[in-house]
């Protein structure tokens, strides 16, 4: 095919939920029975088409958004399966954003999970209709009932069936469609099963009062259906599929399916509801821009070109590839558009099914997911658009990383090496940060937990040949004074063969709020110090400064007052004063009460309710001051300011305290004073020792 389809015959669907529910198998079950692949892939057999990366193998799971596509009916289906793992979770909510629905796996076997909970608050939030798909139906003494009432509990949704569940456990045949008719019993065997319409003697009195309740539902959503029903007792099949659509679209009713492990009961239905009442690309909000130019831009072929890369895989082998939603506009694989200020020629464009597939096409649609290769600048979370008319697509932020470690570097080259990997890694997931710590001139890779980091590193290791030792970051504390000094002399006098070295400077020395940094005051007056060698004192006590007094951090928020000194015509000179301004600004420290600063970061953590004592508990043997708590329905939120040194590992802390289900976000505050009970041990950890000036 030349070209893409048109948006109305596009769906973009992402598949998110716990981890372990199944939601992979419902991914391939779906390419299988849409006849897009020749049987049900599987990651403990390696044969899965989306959990196809070694480390995905070896871990048998998701680590990282695939995405591949059935056509159904005439209509191009888009499937986005995520990982469902909290710790990979950045992934997930970037697809998020490239999506139309949310179908959203609950597993009958275990209910609701954590993750789940979250995924399905983010999708809320994103305003994306959702699907409930309850899977593991067909594993033996399992029970959907339950699972179903907790998932309207905990989500608090308003779900419906759109399909009754023939057998349970291990007697599971199949389904009967409420909205069609359709049944799909003992069809589980082959793509594109042709349903029947006799429904079994055994579920037959289960499909009269589902339907019956699904018509209530429908018609609660809407005045005008309420009417109709009222006066009518019953909806039309045309009335039931409008108002699913409308109620759906709108947010009002999440409709739930069923689903097996063992064969891919129900996913023919599944896909016939997709087409039929998942809302197509059209349907989605305008796109917000952020900066300068369009603050949205409407679902529309006719618009300027705009795509969104909501995915980046760099293969050493098979090269750069880039997933992107074309938001607006047609997308052409000639075209010369802007990434940022960037220009990036648009080179081959494919449909995907786990990778790049098929025959290249000329041109896609908005709606559309498509994948580019060999582009050059593009990375996760970025925006293609036209010269003419460029915009940055405002996507939802990933969450923050908040699980740092340093790289311990042996060797500088295969360092150079390790940062260039990492940094590409970095492309790929915009969850992931590599920066080089300025203060200690370190390496630093955070994520968004240990398996993160893990994750990454084993996929450096075998794309790159590189192993990478990770130490836990230095926290970067720093020094002050606390008490103002007086006249404090600092002398450098040497006299060897030819001319000598002189020079005397004499200072006050006193603290400053914090955040003032260093001020220098020059108070010398009638000559005491030629004014060409004053900045060579300030130099003196800058370099000193930044060397650090007790451990070997830079001295902040001080003031010096240099007020008289001494010089010789023939011996004095830039060096002799910058040494006399180091052994002033030394001598100074040691009068002046030294003490370490510790940063404090201000804590925001979301959590069931039931689990806020411990937390606050927690949190006050990390020495934190709790600011303040509010509650949101089941969920609390405390606010706390603690020492960062205190919650380097508060991730897996947080995520043992509450299942999985609690958050936090960490931002940098303040600086404040270590106690004197622990300031000894970050000096003794230091090990930090002076350098002496040199005569």
């Amino acid at each position: 095919m030349a070209n893409g389809f048109e948006p109305q015959n596009i769906r973009n669907v992402v598949i998110v939920g716990h981890k372990g529910t199944g939601k992979t198998f419902l991914a391939e079950a779906m390419l299988y029975v849409g006849g897009a692949t020749q049987a049900i892939g599987t990651v403990a057999a390696k044969t899965s088409i989306l959990d196809d990366e070694p480390e995905e193998q070896s871990r048998l799971g998701t680590l990282q958004t695939s995405v591949a596509h059935v056509v159904w009916r005439n209509t191009k289906i888009n499937i986005i399966d995520t990982p469902g793992e909290g710790g990979l979770f950045g992934d997930t909510r970037t697809a998020m954003s490239a999506a139309d629905a949310v179908i959203l796996v609950v597993s009958a076997k275990d209910g609701v999970q954590p993750m789940t909970e979250r995924v399905s608050n983010w999708a809320a939030e994103m305003n994306l209709p959702r699907f409930v798909i309850f899977t593991k139906c067909d594993i033996e003494h399992v029970q959907v009932a339950p699972a179903i009432e907790a998932t309207k509990k905990r989500l608090k949704i308003a779900i419906a069936p759109l399909q009754v569940l023939v057998g349970e456990g291990a007697n599971m045949r199949g389904v009967v469609d409420l909205r069609t008719g359709n049944v799909f019993v003992d069809k589980a065997d082959g793509p594109n099963p042709k349903p029947g319409t006799d429904v079994p003697a055994d579920a037959k009195d289960a499909v009269s009062k589902a339907r019956g309740q699904l018509v209530d539902d429908v018609a609660a959503t809407d005045d005008a259906l309420t009417e109709k029903y009222l006066e009518e007792g019953d909806l039309t099949a045309q009335d039931l599929e409008t108002g699913i659509r409308n109620a759906i679209g709108k947010g009002a009713l999440v409709p739930y399916f069923y689903a097996g492990l063992g064969a891919p009961y129900g996913v023919a239905s599944l896909l016939d509801a997709i087409v039929d009442v998942c809302p197509d690309p059209t349907k989605h909000a305008a796109w917000p821009g952020t900066g300068e130019g369009d603050l949205e831009r409407p679902n529309s072929k006719d618009g300027p070109t705009t795509a969104f890369c909501f995915k980046t895989t760099i293969d050493p082998h098979a090269g750069r590839a880039s997933c992107v939603r074309v938001l607006t506009g047609v997308l052409k694989s000639d075209a010369t558009l802007l990434n940022g200020t960037q220009k990036e020629r648009v080179g081959a464009l494919f449909n995907l099914v786990g990778k790049p597939a098929g025959a290249a096409l000329t041109e896609v649609y908005a709606g559309d997911i498509v994948a580019i290769t060999k582009l050059k600048t593009v990375k996760t979370g970025d925006t293609l658009s036209e010269d003419r008319k460029p915009f940055t697509y405002a996507a939802p932020l990933p969450p923050p990383a908040l699980f740092a470690r340093v790289v311990v570097m042996t060797d500088r080259a295969v360092g150079e090496k390790i940062s260039l990997g990492l940094s590409k890694l970095a492309e790929e997931d915009c969850s992931l940060k590599v920066y080089h710590d300025e203060q200690n001139h370190d390496l630093v890779v955070a994520g968004l937990s240990q398996l993160h980091i893990d994750v990454m590193l084993e996929r450096l290791k075998r794309r790159n040949g590189l192993d990478c030792v990770l130490g836990p970051p230095r926290i970067p504390y720093k020094e002050t004074i606390a008490r103002k000094v007086t006249g404090i002399e600092g002398k450098h006098k040497k006299q060897s063969g030819g001319h000598g070295q002189f020079g005397v400077c004499m200072i006050d020395m006193e603290p400053l709020p914090r955040g003032s940094g260093f001020v220098f005051d020059d108070a010398i007056v009638g000559g005491a110090i030629p004014r060409n060698f004053i900045p060579s004192v300030e130099k003196g006590i800058v370099k000193t400064a930044a060397r650090g007094y007790l451990a070997g951090f830079p001295v902040v928020d001080f003031k010096v007052r240099l007020w008289d000194g001494k010089y010789h015509d023939v011996d004095s000179s830039d060096a002799a004063f910058q040494l006399a301004g180091s052994k002033a600004f030394k001598a100074a420290m040691a009068k002046a009460q030294p003490t370490i600063l510790e940063p404090m970061v201000k804590l925001e953590v979301t959590v069931p309710t039931a689990t806020l004592g411990d937390i606050m508990g927690d949190l006050n043997s990390r020495r934190g001051r709790i600011l303040g708590t509010e509650t949101q329905d089941a969920y609390s939120i405390v606010n706390a300011q603690v020492p960062l040194v205190e919650v380097l590992e508060y991730e897996p802390k947080l995520r043992a305290l509450t299942q999985g289900t609690g958050t936090f976000t960490m931002t940098m505050d303040r600086y404040e004073p270590v106690p004197a009970m622990l300031q000894e041990k970050v000096i003794k950890d230091s090990g930090f020792k002076a350098v002496e000036d040199e005569d």
